[in-house]
């Protein structure tokens, strides 16, 4: 049973790998992706500490818990300065714009 949600998580963290490197037009998927590949870690945390009975891997996983939101609103505030700025949340050509 924990084999599988490991893989559930390996499946969730790959998607998440493949939608950042891949997946650059758009910043709005850019973060949902950023944010997929904090939720696989903090699945793992928790399977970690259930396995092992220990609760050290809960403690770690509020300080990503914590990372994550504050990821979250530095990244929505730069992305409501880039539309403010630019009109578009296109990353393609973000170069062309200065």
């Amino acid at each position: 049973m924990l084999s599988l949600f490991k893989l559930i998580t390996l499946f969730i963290f790959f998607l998440s790998f493949y939608g950042i490197i891949f997946v650059r037009r758009n910043l709005i998927l850019t973060l949902i992706f950023l944010e997929l590949s904090f939720l696989s870690i903090s699945i793992l945390l928790v399977l970690i500490s259930y396995t092992y009975g220990d609760i050290m891997p809960q403690i770690m996983l509020i300080y990503i818990l914590t990372l994550t939101a504050i990821e979250t609103a530095v990244g929505l505030a730069l992305f409501i300065v880039y539309f403010k700025m630019f009109k578009t949340v296109e990353l393609t050509d973000i170069a062309y714009k200065k």
